[in-house]
């Protein structure tokens, strides 16, 4: 009796198994055809900053909103130009390498930097007492710089104007800025440079540097 029911299901088998090989051929081409038709990963939206030419760029710039909201007019966006290796399809090693001012009427970007060789590392307002922006605060710091490589470097503090019209470098050689505040009038900036602590006070109107002093060594403040 059981050698006969073990036949019984060996015939089932070997009947229900051009089916299920038929079954298993149909599950692998629906797979095969739904990872064919996946959307392919999207490429970045790059811009071609002036300068670079297209096809040379080892490097892409994306345009993005910048962290900071800044409320420059109802007609004009400030951006950040994102700079990312291109290595075949892959992006990385990003950095704000540029601003970019748009306004309502314009018919191109309008770069603050004349080139791409700074990484801007800090980029904030500066507002008078109503809240309006008196100018854009920036420090960057050189890209071919060796200092940088090694972990140290030093910085350049540029001053912009709120419209993009003008761009001023009001510092260089800075190792850290300590302290910043300004009002309607002047910027105060506390920074180290070298072995020394040093205050420099901005105009606010024309960005001209009206003092520039040191108020300690570094050495001083050690003991």
């Amino acid at each position: 009796m059981k050698v006969t029911t073990v036949f019984v299901w060996l015939r089932r088998f070997n009947a229900l198994l051009p089916s299920l090989i038929l079954f298993m051929g149909a599950l692998i081409l629906a797979w095969a055809a739904l990872t064919s038709h996946q959307p392919p990963t999207p490429t970045p939206k790059t811009v071609v900053a002036p300068g670079q030419p297209e096809s040379l760029a080892s490097e892409v710039l994306e345009l993005r909103r910048l962290d900071v909201d800044l409320n420059l007019g109802p007609r004009i966006e400030l951006l950040k130009a994102v700079s990312k290796k291109k290595s075949a399809s892959a992006y990385d090693s990003a950095e704000i390498r540029n601003l970019v001012f748009v306004t309502d009427d314009s018919v191109g970007l309008k770069w603050v930097f004349p080139g791409q060789e700074q990484v801007l590392v800090s980029v904030h307002p500066l507002r008078k007492g109503s809240g309006d922006i008196k100018g854009i605060y920036v420090e960057a710091v050189a890209k071919s710089s060796q200092a940088k490589a090694s972990g140290f470097h030093s910085s350049s503090i540029y001053l912009v104007s709120a419209d993009g019209s003008v761009l001023k470098e009001v510092l260089s050689e800075v190792d850290e800025v300590i302290s910043r505040r300004n009002d309607e009038h002047k910027l105060r900036l506390i920074y180290q440079k070298q072995n020394t602590v040093r205050m420099a006070q901005i105009d606010m109107q024309d960005f001209r540097v009206l003092a520039d002093r040191e108020l300690a060594k570094m050495s001083e403040l050690n003991k």
